[in-house]
């Protein structure tokens, strides 16, 4: 199986938000072959929620699954815990990719990436 380069995911999921007229962009460039890729969403209320990057296997279908984890699901949490979170992430892996987009609703264009 091909598995798609981070800089490619990156690139169509930013796409996706500009379709959507979201801003979107790249605060941390990684490795571009591979490394964790966090998508930070601004709610522009002085919150933000985090997304990574997962990889898993559809049985039913035979197949990788690139899909986009909450890191917080239950929990509303401010930029500012978010930042300090994303530093904490790159001091372990330096490889890593940092996409913000910034939109009062929460729309994560990562969540419909069907690759």
């Amino acid at each position: 199986m091909i598995e798609l380069k981070a800089e490619t995911i990156i690139n169509a999921g930013i796409r996706i938000a500009e379709k959507n007229l979201k801003s979107a962009y790249v605060t941390k460039k990684g490795d571009e072959h591979a490394g964790a890729i966090f998508v930070k969403i601004d709610t522009l209320d002085g919150f933000a929620k985090l997304f990574l990057r997962n990889i898993k296997y559809d049985l039913n279908n035979d197949k990788e699954v690139i899909e986009f984890v909450d890191l917080y699901p239950q929990k509303q949490i401010t930029t500012i815990e978010i930042d300090k979170r994303i530093s904490n992430e790159i001091e372990i892996d330096r490889d890593c990719w940092v996409v913000e987009i910034e939109d009062k609703n929460g729309f994560n264009a990562f969540d419909n990436l069907d690759c």
